[in-house]
């Protein structure tokens, strides 16, 4: 029975794998589904490791893997399984090698039973050959760091530009770092050291220096916590940018991009629930989770509005606003791996550093005047950020900077994230 969880945890990985890397599909929504599956939470959490291990781990895997096959000979389905098969024989030394070659020879049949014997004999090279396969240090400084830490050469060279090599080398490292388990204390509901101290031992909570915002041990999505609306998962570079926007109570707010609805509730909260925020979201689709969210952490004081935030005209009415702009997402490696994996265009980003403009230049049209804005983006791009903002206040001259911050995650194992508040004089 064991034996047949684990082959079939191991073909539901591929068939996700397959998914992902030839039909772009997420993750994230593929593994949703298996969390629903009916086989134990052991093997849930193979398929788990297995597929976010091979997506994080894919260039490098790619380049172990070419030292093996020739690429232009070897089916595409086969090379996804030999990523696969190499990810675990390298990083999940608990499972017994035999069985990660068995397995894989198994759906390497069922592909083209043809492929079968050259898996066979790439896997056993792979035991027998680990560490010289893994060295790379034959290549250039850049390109080593790049393979070793399956990072994408344009974009470390796109960060290196902006932030400099050793700040470039930092983010390379810590985008295969596992994310913390991170959520927001909901004080509508119950007070930051009020959950910790009744929830501390059962998760393992841990305090952070943002505000509201713990960490937690064990998964916590499924407490009754969660389902009453006490906390709700987010980042603490997330949070922060509530934090420093801290609209003050019974103003008027504006959220320009409010999915999935994190810190529209945020600024909900710190308000106490007085005021009036008005959320805006162009995707339809999206507005039932926000609408949940809305549900579950008890908030009154917001009107959700669908519709193209560029085309917001309620002229110097809002006293503060939040333009959580859509960007490249390079900050989020960690928890959306496929954004190394997929092909990083300028061209796509230039479309998008175009709509930040638009959305820029229609936050400025809403602002009153001594009214207080905060742009702030998941990325580590300047073009989007620091490039964009600067300007954005050489276009109008009576906006000033007032807190200036970019943080690229592997300070405290965040996300990365850009944060400025400015004020329209």
């Amino acid at each position: 029975m064991i034996s047949v969880e684990i082959n079939n945890s191991r073909r539901i990985a591929f068939d996700i794998l397959k998914k992902v890397f030839k039909n772009k599909s997420f993750s994230n929504i593929l593994l949703n589904d298996v969390s629903k599956m009916q086989i134990s939470d052991k093997f849930k959490n193979l398929i788990f490791a297995i597929v976010h291990g091979t997506i994080t781990n894919q260039i490098l895997l790619d380049q172990v893997s070419r030292k093996l096959i020739d690429v232009r000979k070897t089916n595409i389905d086969i090379q996804i399984l030999l990523w696969m098969s190499i990810y675990q024989i390298r990083f999940l030394k608990t499972i017994p090698q035999y069985a990660i070659v068995n397995e894989s020879v198994i759906i390497a049949k069922s592909i083209n039973h043809k492929f079968s014997g050259l898996l066979n004999a790439c896997l056993k090279k792979v035991i027998l050959n680990e560490e010289e396969l893994f060295d790379f240090s034959n290549k250039d400084e850049t390109e080593r760091i790049c393979i070793e830490n399956s990072f994408p050469k344009n974009l470390f060279n796109l960060i290196k530009k902006g932030y400099g090599n050793e700040i470039a080398k930092k983010v390379a490292a810590d985008c295969n770092q596992k994310p913390v388990i991170s959520f927001r204390v909901n004080t509508l509901k119950i007070s930051e050291d009020d959950f910790f101290n009744k929830n501390k031992e059962e998760y393992g909570l841990e305090k952070t220096h943002v505000e509201n915002c713990l960490v937690s041990k064990k998964a916590i999505v499924k407490s009754d916590s969660y389902a009453n609306g006490e906390i709700t998962i987010q980042d603490p570079a997330s949070i922060l940018v509530g934090n420093v926007l801290k609209p003050t109570k019974e103003s008027k707010v504006l959220d320009m991009c409010s999915a999935p609805g994190g810190k529209l509730t945020h600024l909900s909260m710190l308000m106490e629930n007085t005021g009036h925020i008005i959320g805006y979201e162009i995707s339809q689709n999206k507005i039932k989770l926000i609408e949940e969210n809305i549900e579950r952490l008890g908030c009154k004081n917001i009107e959700l509005k669908c519709g193209d935030a560029t085309l917001i005209a309620e002229k110097e009415s809002f006293d503060f606003i939040l333009l959580d702009a859509p960007c490249s997402g390079f900050g989020v490696l960690k928890r959306k791996p496929e954004i190394k994996i997929n092909n990083i265009e300028m061209k796509s980003i230039n479309n998008i550093v175009e709509l930040q403009k638009k959305l820029l230049d229609t936050a400025y049209y809403n602002l009153k005047s001594k009214g207080v804005m905060v742009y702030s983006t998941c990325t580590i791009n300047p073009f989007e950020n620091e490039n964009q903002i600067k300007e954005f206040t050489k276009k109008y001259k009576d906006i000033e900077i007032i807190e200036e911050k970019q943080l690229f995650g592997y300070e405290m194992n965040t996300d990365g994230f850009y944060i400025c508040k400015m004020m329209k004089k």
